[in-house]
């Protein structure tokens, strides 16, 4: 998946599978936390908690991005590898930072915080495909799990991500309904 084509692509058919089984939800079911786990409705709020941060690094001027964070002088890993490193990083205790943890959320927003998931989506994308091909490998952002990781890495792991989440919901939703 390290072609630009194929990550939107992917950026698409997570968030509007991931925007779909939320839309199917009721409200027991958006808003309940199960076996101390986040809610569809915090899912929801995370994800958009993280695109709000990605957009907002995919919009730093390029020369700013190479004074905080330098440039990448190895090959740019693989989707599999960040996978992995991403899900070794969570088994061996990694947790999401506070300012992605999400409030419990009320099934009132939830129309407009799908509305706000597919538009956060659209941007990044849009922010994505301004960026050569040269520089998506170029340039780095921070991962609060990953370290430091290219643009490239950094759109891959984003479509993970909400793929990631999307797993974990349907896991969840799996359980309540046996």
């Amino acid at each position: 998946m390290s072609d630009k084509t194929t990550i939107i692509a992917s950026l698409n058919d997570g968030v509007n599978q991931f925007n779909e089984l939320i839309s199917s939800l009721d409200q027991s079911t958006f808003e309940t936390n199960y076996n101390n786990k986040w809610s569809a409705g915090q899912d929801l709020v995370h994800l958009i908690k993280v695109l709000k941060i990605v957009n907002i690094g995919f919009t730093l001027p390029k020369p700013l991005l190479h004074l905080m964070y330098g440039v990448n002088k190895n090959e740019t890993r693989s989707f599999q590898l960040l996978q992995t490193l991403y899900k070794n990083a969570l088994e061996g205790g990694a947790k999401s930072p506070s300012i992605y943890i999400p409030k419990p959320v009320l099934i009132e927003s939830k129309n407009h915080l799908i509305q706000k998931h597919t538009t956060l989506n659209q941007l990044f994308i849009d922010k994505l495909n301004k960026h050569t091909a040269t520089e998506l490998d170029r340039y780095r952002l921070p991962h609060p799990i990953l370290g430091k990781v290219t643009l490239r890495e950094l759109a891959s792991f984003t479509s993970f991500h909400t793929t990631h989440h999307l797993e974990l919901l349907r896991s969840k939703l799996a359980h309540i309904n046996s």
